[in-house]
């Protein structure tokens, strides 16, 4: 009894030593099938060509869906998360203005500067160091460092309640502080433990 292909073409004893894609329905060798993904038999179900095509416009599909931050990879699990290609976090803010808005985690950090020896700043972004690049523009030097830095989820109340145990301590001028960053670091590491 003969057999049929899927065209009503005969279908030879040659063609038995061949398998068919599932995605174009051609008969190839055996050896045209990978020996690794969707297994069927111990082979692939999709020729190399078939796959190949499968694999780039997957990886295409996938790149569209991620997030860069000057050149930095951001999950998809960031609440700022919007696909693209990004200077700094506030550009994918900007154009997701309610997720930034209400977005509440973050980082609150302490920065320095050798050109002012004694004062510290303590503040709050959603990525420190992303805020970093951005006094580093405002400054010939590019000398401003980030001595300490905490992951915390509400970062405005632990800026907020870092402030105002500062200031009973220590001289202030708006967000800078006159202490050492040690000085700062034991007193917000203190705070932020509740915000974590």
């Amino acid at each position: 009894m003969e057999q049929a292909n899927f065209l009503g073409n005969k279908i030879t004893d040659t063609d038995r030593l061949k398998k068919r894609c599932n995605n174009c329905k051609n008969y190839f060798s055996l050896n045209n099938f990978q020996k690794h993904g969707r297994m069927k038999d111990g082979l692939e179900t999709r020729c190399r060509p078939c796959k190949a095509i499968d694999d780039k416009r997957t990886s295409k599909q996938r790149r569209a869906r991620q997030m860069y931050v000057n050149g930095k990879y951001v999950p998809m699990t960031h609440p700022l998360h919007k696909p693209g290609k990004y200077k700094n976090f506030e550009d994918a803010a900007f154009s997701s203005l309610a997720k930034y808005e209400n977005s509440v985690e973050g980082q609150v950090y302490v920065i320095v500067n050798p050109s002012f020896p004694e004062w510290v700043k303590v503040g709050m972004a959603i990525d420190s160091e992303d805020r970093l690049n951005g006094y580093q523009t405002s400054s010939p030097f590019r000398d401003y460092m980030l001595n300490y830095k905490w992951d915390v989820n509400d970062r405005r109340a632990a800026e907020s309640e870092a402030h105002t145990e500062l200031q009973k301590l220590y001289e202030r001028r708006s967000e800078w502080f006159k202490c050492t960053p040690e000085q700062a670091q034991e007193v917000v590491s203190g705070i932020v433990g509740k915000y974590q």
